[in-house]
């Protein structure tokens, strides 16, 4: 990393549990990268031939390697509902491995790329990072679930980010101490969105916004349980759905596509790079997810908006 200008470096955060989905994100970070693009996979248990596997994706201008990370910096973080350690990889980074970065772009290791990212890296930043607005909570005060914004001042109607897809100024993070402060708040209080929780109370709001493209969330679908209606137009919203730059599979109504029984509309792209980088069997139904799923698709709370388009949509 001596030369950070000379390629794009993301990175992601996955343990053994989650070989087969950091791989998939680098396959399509591989077929869409137009720059010299360096992928690295923190994760301190991955066995010699997954990282083999990961490695094996490399090719043209496109690098992908697993990372071990071993510092101490983590050492008592609290980390709530037994999300790993690695949760916290995010934040610790960009100044325990990345501090002689530009910038750096972070991206959930469920996710799938479909377009050149290069613009993110030259956009303007007035913040330490730009990122989406998250597309179920949106703003901090969402009363779906707990977290101290009461208790730390925060403004209830502040913008709430996904910690998804993070664009980071490395200079301005580290000269504004965010890790130091989102650790202190990890410590200090059992969050539901952990990190993500954290981060947004120590920034308040004030991040620069990505449009939702680059962070399609299952939210982004869901007429119901969609408050990104608060913060984003309506034809974001629609490109997110239907012509996403980034799309993200977390836990939803939804399913995860590399479960039976998922229906999210873009459950095909996925396992099409499944497929590529192994023999991809679909595991044992994942049985309480998808009787929450039906659950709510019975209850009308998994209204899916009209617009959508997929074959896989149904309401």
């Amino acid at each position: 990393m001596s030369e950070p200008n000379r390629q794009n470096v993301v990175y992601t955060a996955a343990d053994r549990n989650y070989v087969l989905q950091a791989c998939v994100l680098a396959r399509s970070l591989a077929q869409t990268q137009l720059h010299p693009t360096v992928f690295y996979v923190l994760g301190n248990d991955w066995s010699p031939n997954d990282s083999k596997r990961l490695n094996e994706l490399s090719a043209g201008n496109f690098t992908a390697v697993v990372r071990p990370f071993t510092e101490a910096a983590h050492a008592g973080i609290r980390l709530s509902h037994d999300f790993p350690v690695e949760t916290a990889f995010n934040i610790l980074a960009p100044q325990s491995i990345f501090s002689e970065c530009d910038r750096v772009l972070y991206l959930d290791a469920d996710m799938v790329v479909r377009k050149d990212l290069s613009a993110l890296f030259s956009m303007e930043l007035s913040t330490p990072l730009a990122a989406v607005c998250d597309a179920h909570i949106s703003v901090v005060g969402i009363p779906s679930m707990w977290r101290p914004w009461r208790e730390e001042s925060v403004e209830p109607l502040a913008p709430y980010l996904n910690t998804g897809t993070m664009l980071i100024d490395v200079k301005a993070w580290n000269a504004s101490q965010m890790t130091e402060a989102v650790v202190h708040l990890l410590r200090t209080y059992s969050m539901p969105c952990v990190d993500q929780d954290a981060l947004n109370l120590v920034l308040r709001g004030s991040f620069d916004r990505l449009p939702p493209t680059f962070n399609s969330m299952p939210y982004h679908y869901f007429k119901l349980l969609r408050n990104a209606d608060l913060v984003e137009s309506s034809s974001d919203i629609v490109t997110a759905m239907n012509d996403p730059s980034i799309i993200h599979f977390h836990r939803s109504f939804f399913g995860k596509p590399w479960n039976i029984g998922c229906w999210h509309p873009w459950t095909g792209e996925w396992r099409e790079h499944a497929r590529h980088i192994q023999r991809f069997r679909l595991p044992k139904l994942a049985l309480r997810d998808n009787l929450r799923g039906l659950a709510a698709r019975f209850a009308g709370m998994a209204a899916v908006d009209p617009r959508a388009i997929g074959k896989n949509v149904k309401n």
